[in-house]
């Protein structure tokens, strides 16, 4: 497993971490011996996306013993109703959602306090006095959080996310299938620039660039900005699409999401394949808008 540091929070994340989106609805046997495989395997940067108690008390159960050798990033942005995730922007439920998170997960701290899928009409809105960012400092400044980050599904909310200088990780999504998006390049200069660490989400766009032969609809906030119809190429696979990502410059970290063992595994095997049999470059030109 490569280790890389994440941006200037001197943290060393592993090169691919392990969302647990797709775990959510699994029991918990599939949840603790998923988690537990990863750590063996070397991955130790985990996102848990959602602040619902059962899903939480999962969570809970397959890292204990593991808090000291892995990073976790929390998320502030999510309430609960009727067991499901329900996006917020209510500083007093996000505090309670977030403080639930810490508590359920048995935990005094997050690594990484990440402010949730933040759109451009609501993006003035957490930097409002006594909005979401303020939230997010003030667990920093508790010991709740170490460093803040925020993650977004639209590259120009990423850019100006950069350019405030108020967080130290971005989670955007980059995939194959947003290889023209228009000011990508930008994004990782900048990212470069001021040493931001960036967290590559959708490496798969939400699993269309698996549906091989099949014209699939690739929606803005699985490529950060596009909308197309393509056929997906019959010659794409998971570790090709995990191969392109982790090769952009500025990516510190390719965060997949599986939904058990089988798709962990077959994941994993980027580490034991040839670059030559990964090789995506044929890929690029089928997804050119």
């Amino acid at each position: 497993m490569q280790y890389n540091y994440l941006g200037k929070t001197g943290i060393k994340v592993s090169q691919i971490g392990l969302g647990t989106e797709y775990l959510f609805h699994q029991q918990q046997e599939i949840v603790t011996k998923t988690i537990q495989e990863a750590i063996k395997a070397g991955i130790n940067y985990f996102d848990i996306l959602f602040s619902v108690q059962d899903y939480l008390k999962k969570l809970s159960d397959a890292i204990k013993r593991h808090r000291e050798k892995i990073v976790i990033a929390g998320h502030l942005g999510t309430k609960e109703i009727d067991g499901k995730a329900r996006k917020t922007r209510s500083v007093s439920e996000a505090k309670e959602s977030f403080l639930k998170l810490l508590s359920t997960l048995k935990i005094d701290y997050v690594d990484i306090l990440i402010i949730q899928f933040v759109t451009l009409n609501e993006y003035d809105i957490i930097f409002n006095s006594e909005n979401l960012l303020d939230l997010a400092l003030s667990f920093k400044e508790e010991g709740k959080a170490k460093h803040i980050g925020i993650s977004t599904h639209d590259i120009t909310v990423a850019i100006k996310a950069i350019e405030s200088k108020n967080f130290e990780v971005l989670m955007v999504p980059l995939n194959i299938a947003n290889h023209n998006l228009k000011d990508r390049d930008k994004l990782l200069n900048k990212c470069s620039a001021e040493k931001i660490g960036l967290i590559a989400i959708k490496p798969f766009a939400g699993g269309k660039l698996l549906q091989k032969n099949i014209t699939v609809y690739f929606a803005k906030y699985q490529t950060a900005g596009l909308n197309f119809k393509k056929k997906v190429p019959p010659t794409i696979n998971s570790l090709k699409c995990l191969n392109y990502v982790t090769s952009l410059p500025s990516v510190n970290l390719t965060l997949m999401g599986v939904k058990n063992t089988i798709e962990l595994q077959e994941n994993l095997k980027y580490f034991q394949t040839s670059k030559r049999e990964m090789n995506f470059e044929p890929l690029i030109p089928k997804f050119a808008i």
